[in-house]
């Protein structure tokens, strides 16, 4: 029977560049992994600050055309004869108030 004896530093040796080589390979993918989650992060921000400024410019049109929609609505009702009116009376509907009533509940 013949053995072959098997230097133990070449064995280290080999281990030694696979676990290197293994490290670098995964440092690589943590990198690559931190970098990307950056880039979403920041992305995402960009995107929510779209968002916001979208949404400020839909209130600014809605707003116009709300004031719009009035401005229709006063010349509908002076073309039918109604004038605007500045003084308002407003009526409580509490017990306590002048309105006559039949004593219902309302």
């Amino acid at each position: 029977m013949k053995y072959r004896a098997v230097p133990i530093q070449n064995i280290e040796q080999k281990l030694c560049v696979l676990f290197a080589g293994t490290f670098l390979v995964l440092f690589a993918v943590y990198v690559y992994l931190v970098s990307s989650s950056v880039r979403y992060v920041v992305l995402r921000t960009e995107l929510e600050q779209d968002i916001q400024k979208v949404n400020s410019e839909i209130s600014a049109l809605e707003g116009k055309y709300i004031q719009a929609q009035l401005r229709v609505s006063e010349r509908v009702a002076a073309l039918q004869g109604y004038d605007k009116i500045s003084d308002k009376t407003f009526i409580d509907r509490t017990r306590s108030s002048l309105v006559l009533s039949d004593g219902g509940d309302f």
